[in-house]
């Protein structure tokens, strides 16, 4: 049996190890520059059907028409009981998660604080994973400010 340990007959110091080669990479600056919008998700998840068309995927809102008239529209606030989550879209932006509700669409989580937009997402997270009933609020606003999973 052989004591080969791959350095290639090399040991390194004692204690000291050997010292990263590479270095990470750099932050890449876009052509717009390095700040951030808002930006809403544009995939379906895959048992979803697009009913939206070609030129809201290029705006960068959601491509999903909901079925019914949403809550948002006429200023209410309105509880949506025993929904699913199928989907959830987040990216390297404060505050911009998303959850893709089955039969409504895509809604974005309330962003008035960071422990918020944690929570609700964790929440939606939960909900996905076990497919359990999904209860929120829909603002005025057309964000979820409450949720209710079980």
């Amino acid at each position: 049996m052989s004591n080969d340990c791959g350095c290639g007959g090399k040991k390194a110091a004692a204690g000291g190890g050997d010292m990263p080669t590479h270095e990470p990479p750099a932050n890449q600056q876009t052509s717009e520059g390095s700040t951030m919008s808002d930006q809403a998700p544009t995939l379906l998840p895959p048992q979803a059907s697009s009913s939206g068309s070609d030129a809201a995927a290029s705006t960068g809102a959601p491509t999903l028409t909901p079925e019914t008239a949403n809550a948002s529209d006429g200023g209410l606030t309105a509880w949506n009981n025993g929904k699913r989550v199928s989907a959830l879209w987040a990216m390297n932006q404060n505050r911009n998660s998303w959850v893709y509700v089955t039969g409504v669409g895509w809604k974005k989580l309330a962003n008035n604080s960071d422990s918020a937009i944690v929570a609700l997402t964790l929440l939606g997270a939960h909900a996905k994973q076990t497919q359990t009933n999904y209860n929120y609020r829909d603002e005025a606003d057309g964000m979820i400010h409450e949720t209710y999973v079980w």
